[in-house]
């Protein structure tokens, strides 16, 4: 059981390290300049784009999209919410669109020292591009928009079934109030969205103990809900430190947050969770495949449950969480004892589980009724996206580029904007269309962030590929789905 659950965890951390041979068809479309594609990418990580600040990069990608023969729609242009598009036909076409996203902002930096370059210099070294926002995700937006590029420019596009949109949005890092979700609300019919592919997973190695050298892609699914509570607490009790009382504020938040924490958790197999195992099983085989396949056998309980207590990554993907991210007093001298207390609590919940619901379940755990529990921000609720027409289209352009990969279907623990597109029933997909290392992973939202040329190309090459596949294919009579996988 050791093994199977090192195998599952490695897959799920993307703890990669990629091997020296990758069966990979780099067929990047003739039509492409690759070296403009890096240029374009270093350039725009050049503009730098905190959240609330996207509007400068925002210009310079609007410029670039006027350079090329497709349709430009800006629908806000402040500088807190700058969102455009670039599209293979007009809006106002009314066909069935298939949108590729990616967002502008990024976090900001948080220690100048341990970048070896410039955040925002964009440097290119020959292998990588560097800076703030290379894969999180201004390198995503690069692959969509030169794919788009390149198949209006290989193709007539007079006829054709779908409209094809890359949208460029902001506030993405700050819960997507200016960017998504602003759009959703105002441009839903306009952008008439059939499928939306955004950030999530990506190709890692070493994932199947059985077949090391083997590609397996993750393509997210569905995404766990997030959750910002905050929980203040005021007593009369106050004074001086050198004699408190026993019952003043910061004690009272103390016991209260060891309560929650120290919860025995549940377990929650999803549809999302129970696919990807049953996927993951099947690509391993043998005796292990059996176990991970059947990971959700009440059988296999004791093992599941000491296994994942172990692994924090395992338990975030099956378990609903609760992180104390912020604990702070109003400004006093340290011998004050101070009459409140906050906490700020960063919650992920599975999928199908009520917001509701879980805030009684916070308030029954922290057992004390003078706390007041306040809503600071949460993510709507969604359904997972099933695996139809479009998951099949995902998976036929990435065998087209690595012919001998598996694509496993999977639940994102974070949070980004499918979350939003699923809750207007849209199908969305998260994954990075490239083969990634553990290394180029760990640098987002971190130090030292960059993206591999050939991850840039990857990209490139496999959204070209599936736009040319979603058009010059009968969609709605392609592919027979398996009931087990649809529910």
């Amino acid at each position: 059981m050791r093994l199977i659950f090192f195998t599952l965890f490695t897959f799920l951390i993307s703890s990669v390290v990629v091997a020296q041979k990758i069966s990979y068809s780099d067929s990047l479309p003739k039509s492409i300049s690759f070296q403009e594609s890096i240029d374009l990418l270093s350039a725009y990580i050049q503009r730098e784009s905190v959240s609330g600040s996207e509007k400068e990069a925002a210009i310079f990608i609007e410029d670039y999209i006027l350079t090329t023969d497709l349709h430009l729609r800006v629908f806000s242009n402040f500088s807190d919410n700058y969102n455009l598009a670039a599209s293979l036909y007009p809006l106002s076409s009314g066909k069935p669109n298939i949108i590729l996203q990616s967002h502008i902002d990024v976090v900001p930096i948080d220690d100048l020292d341990r970048w070896k370059h410039d955040p925002y210099s964009g440097h290119y070294d020959g292998s990588y591009v560097h800076g703030r926002g290379a894969l999180d995700a201004k390198g995503l937006g690069i692959m969509q928009i030169k794919a788009l590029e390149a198949f209006q420019h290989d193709y007539d596009t007079t006829e054709l079934p779908y409209n094809v949109t890359v949208l460029f949005l902001s506030a993405e890092e700050t819960g997507g109030k200016n960017g998504a979700r602003y759009l959703m609300n105002n441009f839903k019919d306009e952008l008439n969205a059939a499928v939306v592919l955004g950030e999530g997973g990506a190709g890692y190695q070493n994932v199947l103990k059985n077949y090391p050298d083997k590609v397996v892609f993750g393509v997210s699914v569905a995404e766990k809900q997030s959750l910002w509570l905050q929980l203040k607490i005021n007593s009369n009790s106050a004074g001086h430190g050198a004699a408190p009382s026993n019952n003043y504020a910061n004690m009272q938040l103390i016991n209260s947050l060891n309560n929650l924490t120290n919860r025995k958790v549940i377990l929650f197999f999803n549809r999302s969770t129970r696919q990807m195992f049953r996927r993951l099983g099947r690509a391993e085989g043998g005796v292990r495949g059996f176990f991970i396949r059947n990971i959700n056998w009440s059988i296999l309980a004791p093992f599941v449950r000491k296994q994942i207590e172990r692994e924090p990554f395992l338990s975030s993907l099956l378990t609903n969480t609760v992180t104390v991210t912020n604990i702070y007093n109003p400004p006093g001298p340290p011998n004050q004892v101070s009459t409140s207390a906050t906490a700020v609590l960063d919650c992920r919940l599975v999928p199908g589980t009520s917001s509701k619901s879980f805030i009684r379940y916070i308030e029954r755990k922290l057992d004390n009724e003078n706390i007041e529990i306040s809503v600071i921000a949460e993510s709507p609720e969604a359904e997972p996206s099933k695996l139809n027409k479009y998951y099949k289209v995902i998976e036929k352009s990435i065998s087209v580029s690595y012919p001998e990969a598996e694509t496993i279907p999977f639940l994102f623990p974070a949070t980004s904007d499918n979350s939003l597109f699923r809750s207007y029933d849209i199908p969305s997909y998260g994954f990075i269309p490239a083969v990634v290392t553990e290394r180029d992973i760990n640098s987002i939202h971190g130090s030292n962030e960059r993206i591999g040329v050939e991850v840039l190309k990857s990209g490139i090459t496999i959204y070209y590929n599936f736009i040319k596949e979603i058009q010059f294919k009968e969609p709605f009579s392609l592919f027979n789905l398996n009931n087990d996988e649809e529910n």
